[in-house]
């Protein structure tokens, strides 16, 4: 989840985040062969059903543009191969998509995270105008700036992700959802985050968790409850806080709860 790793672009967004369509497309995915030659097969086969050939484009235009790095995307293959269940691989999905789009992520964690914990009820798109402008203005496009309608475009396409993720919910005018991660989620995410190399405590104060509406209070509070559920053995003395988990990696873990 590298910040250098994140790219600023409008076109990572513009389609919605195509949850149901990349779960499908990941069900099909020959890991034994390339990601050029699986997007081929996968135009040539069609597994996702969409309705046309331009709609099945912009598809796989998208996922080409999002995961360049076809080994980063193992773990979220070998759970759509095992059928772990939508509701639960959606936030796995979320947590890449952090690590590569960069406006999706500046958004989640300096803006909505923030309405969240100051207890604001109506969002509506102009509300993030002004952030839209802040992230993108000389950085989109060659250094330009996005158009009126573009950085409105934009803030909606930014509102209708996190919708995706039911982090949202309401048409015109949005409200927060009342959401809870997933436990299989969790762990993945926690997982994930150790792999990186972060210490207890880095893991437990990551921002990544802001992706879910979460803080370090509400990490800690469920790394109780596991513990005490013996999911995990989660160990706090002071200042210091020690973690084990069920699976030496993420793709351990990936295929440990795939069916």
């Amino acid at each position: 989840m590298a910040e250098q790793k994140r790219k600023l672009s409008t076109r990572l967004i513009r389609k919605g985040a195509l949850i149901e369509e990349t779960y499908a497309a990941f069900q099909h995915w020959d890991l034994s062969i390339s990601l050029r030659k699986n997007l081929k097969k996968l135009q040539e086969e069609n597994p996702i059903g969409a309705s046309n050939e331009k709609w099945l484009h912009e598809v796989l235009t998208t996922l080409s543009s999002r995961f360049k790095d076809a080994s980063s995307i193992t773990p979220l293959v070998l759970m759509a191969k095992g059928e772990l269940p939508l509701h639960q691989w959606k936030p796995c999905l979320l947590w890449h998509l952090g690590s590569i789009d960069a406006l999706y992520y500046r958004f989640a964690i300096d803006w909505l995270f923030p309405q969240y914990k100051e207890g604001a009820y109506i969002l509506k798109t102009e509300d993030a105008l002004p952030f839209v402008r802040k992230i993108t203005d000389g950085k989109i496009a060659s250094g330009g700036k996005l158009s009126a309608y573009g950085a409105l475009r934009a803030a909606r396409d930014l509102f209708r992700m996190a919708g995706d993720f039911e982090l949202l919910e309401g048409k015109v005018k949005k409200k927060f959802a009342n959401y809870h991660i997933p436990q299989e989620a969790f762990l993945y995410v926690l997982r994930g985050l150790m792999d990186m190399g972060l210490t207890t405590s880095k893991a437990v104060d990551s921002k990544d968790w802001r992706l879910f509406l979460m803080d370090s209070d509400d990490v800690e509070r469920e790394l109780l409850r596991l513990h005490q559920y013996k999911v995990l053995q989660y160990d706090v003395a002071g200042s210091m806080a020690q973690l084990k988990l069920s699976s030496p990696s993420l793709e351990a873990y990936a295929k440990e709860i795939s069916r």
